[in-house]
Parts: structure tokens; sequence; C-alpha cells
């Protein structure tokens, strides 16, 4: 994670607040905009949709971000002006302008071992929110540094919790950053690769270290048919 990276990811978070309180409902407007997350569908080189967490399609008739930078499935944050709705029966919901994108750092999800937990570290963190949609597993997230590159990563142990969950490691490694700044960023993980084979569900438990030690969060994965 690039410092650089981080600062506009904060920004875009900053911003993604101001618009709760700043858009309406009263038709669509050039001066307003969104920003969720989503995943890029490219149909063409230079033809894309995006999904929006929330289940709607938006469809690029002007953006500012080159079409060839983007890749198929790609996890991002994405600031969009609703300029029109969609034609009735159209596989979009509404044609927007594309203000700018963040591709959020996506990682598979490593086996656990000990022989690596020295590289992947376990330096605290703040998790501020945590979801599952389009079969990712996103974390938003506050760390200190301010220096450095850290890096993150999320193991599965083998086996199951006493209460038949499966156990997830997220790791923090701060690379010895001083704890300069407090910063905030995001992370996503593809869990269709590990859980292809499960049924209508399956329980998860992320473990973590705080500030205060260890946490955890519980969260259910429903992959989709």
């Amino acid at each position: 994670m690039k410092i650089e990276r981080i600062l506009r990811l904060t920004v875009l978070f900053i911003i993604a607040v101001l618009v709760v309180a700043s858009c309406d409902d009263d038709g669509y407007s050039l001066s307003k905009f969104s920003i969720s997350y989503g995943v890029i569908h490219k149909s063409a080189e230079d033809s894309y949709t995006v999904k929006l967490d929330n289940g709607s399609v938006i469809y690029p008739s002007y953006s500012d971000v080159p079409t060839q930078n983007l890749q198929d499935s790609t996890r991002l944050l994405v600031d969009f002006t609703i300029l029109q709705d969609a034609i009735p029966g159209s596989k979009f919901d509404y044609y927007v302008r594309i203000n700018g994108i963040e591709r959020i750092l996506t990682k598979n999800i490593l086996p656990y071992s000990e022989e690596i937990l020295d590289s992947l570290g376990n330096d605290p963190v703040i998790v501020n929110d945590y979801w599952i949609a389009q079969d990712f597993l996103t974390i938003e997230f506050f760390f200190a540094g301010g220096l450095v590159q850290h890096l993150i990563n999320l193991t599965q142990h083998q086996g199951l919790t006493e209460d038949g969950k499966v156990l997830l490691e997220f790791h923090h490694n701060a690379n010895n950053d001083p704890d300069c700044y407090k910063l905030n960023s995001a992370v996503a993980f593809p869990l269709n690769k590990i859980f292809n084979e499960t049924g209508d569900s399956v329980q998860l438990r992320v473990r973590y270290k705080g500030f205060d030690g260890e946490e955890h969060f519980d969260i259910t994965y429903r992959p989709r048919k």
C-alpha cells in the first residue's frame, strides 16, 4: 500500500460522506455525484459496465478514466454522476459519467502456515467496516504509519472453530513504519476461489490484532449461484 494511493482513497472516503448530506432525489444534475464500491465487467476493449454493491449496474456514457487501464473483474471505488435512466430492457440501470476510479487492493486468501507468519506480520489495525458483496469480502480499516509501504494478507486455518466457523486471520505488516499518521485503506478478498464448492452459505470468523489485543468479527458468505 503506497502512501500516495492511501491518501487518494482517504479523500474518496471523505467525499462519500459529504455526498450523503448534499444529494437529493429530485432528478439528476451534473453537479451531483455518488461514490460506491463495485466490480468492472468488460464486454470489449473499449466498453464496460460497473456493477455496484447495491446491485445497480451503471454504463459510462462519458469517462475521465481511459478504458485500456481497466481490467475485467477489478474491484474498485467509483465516483460517478448519473446522467439518465437506462432504456427499459437494457442490461444496465443508468447512463453515467465516470469522474474517477480508485482500484481496491485485491488479494487471494493464503493457507495458514507458521512458516510465513513473520513475513505476514502482526501489527494492529482498527476495522472500521466489513461486508460481503459480489463474492468479495471487503474490509475498511485504520492503521498507523506514513513513510513506508505496508503489507496486508488474509489466511485460512485448517479445520473449523469450536462453533463450526471457518477461521480466517487478517494480517498487517507495518514493516517498522513509524506511527506518524492515522491512515485508512480498504482491501478485498475473493471468496469464490476458496469456497467454490460451498452449499447455500458458510460461516466465517475473521480474527485480527487490534490496538487493545485480539479481536474478531463473524460474517456469513452466501455464494452467488
